[in-house]
C-alpha cells in the first residue's frame, strides 16, 4: 500500500496548518498500519511530494512568474525553495509510487519517501 501525502506533513509551513496536519495524520496512519500489517506480509509506505505541476499548484500562481517564485522559495513565510530548480511532474510522483509497489521494494515498509527536489532538506 502507498499513501500520497505531502512534504508539508513533516515541515511546518506558513498558512498551511490544516493542510499539513491532515497530511501528517495520513502519514502516521500509514506507519501505524504498517506495524499492524507487517506480520501479514503487507507493506505500507508513503510518498510525500513537494511542489508538483497539478491544477492545485498552478491554481495558486497569480501570473506566469508563479513557477519561478515557488522554485526560489518564500523565506519570509519559511517556505524553502527547490534545490533541483524545477517543479515535479506528476509522472515523477507516479514513478516513486510504482517503485514502492514493486518487488524491487520488497523489504521497504513504513518508509516516507520525499519527492520534492530537495526542498525539505533546506529546513
Amino acid at each position: 500500500m502507498v499513501a500520497v501525502t505531502s512534504n508539508a506533513a513533516g515541515v511546518p509551513r506558513h498558512g498551511m496548518a490544516a493542510y499539513a496536519a491532515s497530511k501528517a495524520a495520513a502519514t502516521i496512519y500509514m506507519r501505524s498500519l504498517g506495524l499492524e500489517l507487517a506480520p501479514h506480509g503487507i507493506r505500507c509506505n508513503i510518498v510525500a511530494p513537494g511542489s508538483t505541476r497539478t491544477g492545485m499548484q498552478t491554481g495558486m500562481w497569480r501570473d506566469p512568474s508563479g513557477e519561478a517564485a515557488v522554485i526560489a522559495g518564500f523565506p519570509e513565510q519559511f517556505k524553502p525553495g527547490i534545490p533541483l530548480g524545477k517543479i515535479a511532474e506528476p509522472r515523477d510522483i507516479a514513478h516513486a509510487i510504482l517503485f514502492l509497489l514493486s518487488d524491487q521494494a520488497g523489504r521497504v515498509t513504513m518508509a516516507d519517501l520525499y519527492v520534492d527536489g530537495g526542498a525539505t532538506q533546506q529546513v
